[in-house]
């Protein structure tokens, strides 16, 4: 699962938007990653529709408000919201489906460990995952309303001995695919090469 991201300004995507809808080369350097806002659950994140044709960047709050629990449901599997029987999922896979621009996702460790600076107890080691050029990640997503959740697929070999889960990350030429293509394609993400680093 995805809980934690660096985001990218909503004034670099209107660039890179730009940029994108010009078919032009972007790259977004990784050595000044750090110095961007990092988002969680709950954060309002700027991410990327499809609106007449035109890519448009708006603001939208990460998790979906349910009844049952009280925290937010900020991931949804695609083999759920794919599945043959209905579900909440369902009408926002079919019609509401968004892109999430960022530098990078975070993942915990499966079982290393390391302690806390402030409490001194066991804590996961969290990996920082990017495309080897550095490049803006491209993370599918749905939507209802002003709320998103981030879609996440099985892991791919660069992500497997470390997470069991993954986001459905896209390459650039895959964002009209995951907008108004045949989306369930993008479900297996094998072949999408990613870096790895320890982060804490």
């Amino acid at each position: 699962m995805c809980a934690h991201f660096i985001m990218i300004p909503k004034e670099e995507l209107e660039q890179l938007i730009a940029v994108i809808q010009g078919n032009l080369a972007a790259r977004t350097p990784v050595d000044v990653a750090a110095l961007y806002p990092h988002a969680y659950p709950r954060a309002e994140v700027p991410v990327i529709q499809m609106h007449f044709g035109q890519l448009e960047i708006n603001p939208m709050t990460w998790g979906y408000p349910v009844a049952w629990q009280k925290d937010v449901l900020f991931n949804t599997k695609m083999e759920t919201a794919l599945g043959m029987q209905k579900n909440m999922w369902s009408e926002s896979i079919q019609h509401r489906r968004c892109i999430v621009p960022s530098l990078g996702f975070f993942e915990p460790h499966r079982k290393d460990t390391h302690a806390s600076a402030k409490t001194g107890k066991p804590i996961k080691d969290q990996y920082l995952f990017q495309f080897p050029d550095s490049g803006v990640v491209w993370m599918a997503a749905i939507f209802e309303e002003s709320n998103f959740s981030i879609m996440t697929t099985a892991p791919n070999p660069w992500v497997k001995n470390i997470h069991p889960r993954m986001p459905v990350v896209l390459r650039r030429d895959e964002l009209g695919t995951w907008l108004h293509g045949d989306f369930a394609s993008l479900a297996e993400r094998n072949s999408v090469a990613l870096d790895s680093r320890k982060v804490a």
